[in-house]
């Protein structure tokens, strides 16, 4: 049976961002002042902030944007959260400096990744935090990168351990899974590159002619969009899908103008797409009324979090019937938006990225969308729980205008993809989908770009 706010939602938006934990970009709000928010994030107390230090190092306020990619893969993760956990099961999340200091080359500032950003900064988390649902025990899937971490979020499994500059292993995402079920889905795609599951070669033929007829002929359908025309097709399409994901432009790819926060990114591009969307989603209000956004990010991305992950054990398909991970990743910022949430409201019960996988079950199938992600439920609460209301509230926020956000916004170079697995990923898709679709490649710069030997 649906549980009862979820049969007044018609559409669920779902944007995942990149590799930002949740003290880093929304610690801030449990600081004293005005406006504080009562969760769990930084405390400015000398004790707590010298017990939370990282190699003599404590959490302290910045605004930098240009910030050295800090390593995050599964060893890297490993040091970070002080693996393996301690008796009890929790981590001592001390390792956070060490473990960027062996990057290579090294950073320019260590400091960096101990760092947190204030309200001028995250103007859109802001936003969304004080005035819907800010989840603050809101878990990565796994201690480890992007690529098993989306896959996590996009099919609640995978048989990947870490990012590998390879195709990612065909297996059945949410896509199948909301097609098998009659739900219609799509995804706009920001910028001129390519959505994330074209790592996945049985979407590339789909993702590579659907953007190209998104672009050719409007009010076409396709599943694939591009995300300049979500505005237009959302005020102006009778039918818009019932689930919709938006995904940034990515920084592992072309690097022609990310968005997704993924350093060395800053967070200002992100912060610009966020309020355009939800700007998008309020321009129309028959249909806000019965919208559900929701905004996370992939993993932390090596920034600091002073919370222990969640003790939820994950086998990995192929790697035997011991469980590879022994916990959830790092915690990362969740946020429930919607006419049929509270403003304030602060949801401090347990979730990670599979709880979206279990609000669609909730919604389309009665509670069940797979054995791996019904296993993790016992660990975790409900999404569905967050929205209260039976009725829409009738006031409208209204965002932080897109100038004012995009105002800080760094200068980014255009440049092919550096030498790290994912761009190295993004590079192989881009070359496929080429050579498979020149006449389509051939007017496509972004690809064309990425392509290249």
């Amino acid at each position: 049976m649906m549980p009862a706010p979820l049969e007044l939602i018609d559409t669920i938006v779902v944007v995942i961002l990149e590799n930002r934990s949740f003290d880093h970009m929304l610690g801030y709000l449990n600081l004293p002042g005005p406006g504080r928010l009562p969760l769990e994030g930084l405390q400015s107390d000398p004790q707590w902030l010298q017990q939370h230090a990282n190699s003599g190092v404590q959490p302290f306020e910045f605004s930098v944007q240009d910030i050295d990619d800090p390593p995050h893969e599964h060893a890297t993760i490993a040091l970070q959260i002080g693996s393996p956990a301690a008796v009890g099961g929790s981590f001592p999340m001390n390792g956070f400096v060490e473990s960027y200091l062996v990057r290579h080359p090294p950073p320019a500032d260590k400091r960096l990744v101990m760092g947190y950003y204030r309200a001028q900064d995250v103007p859109a988390l802001d936003f969304f935090a004080r005035n819907y649902a800010v989840c603050d025990h809101w878990f990565s899937a796994l201690p480890t990168g992007t690529q098993a971490n989306r896959l996590m979020a996009m099919s609640g499994t995978t048989s990947i351990i870490d990012n590998a500059p390879l195709f990612l292993p065909d297996q059945s995402l949410v896509y199948d899974w909301l097609t098998d079920r009659k739900v219609s889905w799509c995804v706009y795609q920001s910028g001129d590159f390519l959505p994330f599951f074209a790592l996945m070669r049985r979407w590339q033929d789909e993702i590579a002619t659907s953007l190209a007829l998104d672009a050719l002929v409007p009010h076409a359908h396709p599943r694939f969009r591009r995300y300049r025309n979500f505005a237009r097709d959302w005020t102006t399409e009778q039918n818009m899908p019932s689930v919709i994901f938006i995904e940034p432009e990515y920084t592992d790819g072309p690097h022609i103008a990310p968005n997704d926060d993924h350093p060395p990114t800053g967070i200002a591009p992100g912060q610009a797409l966020l309020t355009e969307i939800y700007r998008t989603l309020i321009s129309n209000p028959p249909r806000w009324d019965r919208t559900l956004m929701l905004v996370t990010y992939d993993e932390h991305g090596g920034f600091y979090d002073h919370v222990s992950p969640l003790n939820i054990p994950s086998p990995i398909a192929g790697h035997g019937p011991t469980p590879v991970f022994l916990s959830t990743g790092v915690r990362v910022p969740g946020l429930v938006i919607s006419p049929l949430v509270d403003p304030g409201t602060v949801y401090s019960r347990p979730l990670d990225h599979t709880s979206v996988l279990q609000l669609l079950a909730d919604k389309y199938a009665s509670g069940l969308y797979s054995p791996e992600v019904h296993d993790r439920q016992p660990s975790l609460s409900r999404l569905s729980d967050v929205i209260t209301r039976t009725v829409p509230r009738t006031d409208l926020p209204q965002p932080p205008t897109v100038e004012a956000v995009a105002v800080a916004t760094p200068a980014v170079p255009q440049r092919a993809p550096g030498a790290n697995a994912n761009a190295a990923a993004f590079r192989l898709a881009a070359a496929k989908i080429a050579a498979d679709h020149p006449g389509i490649a051939s007017g496509w710069p972004a690809l064309m770009l990425a392509a290249r030997p």
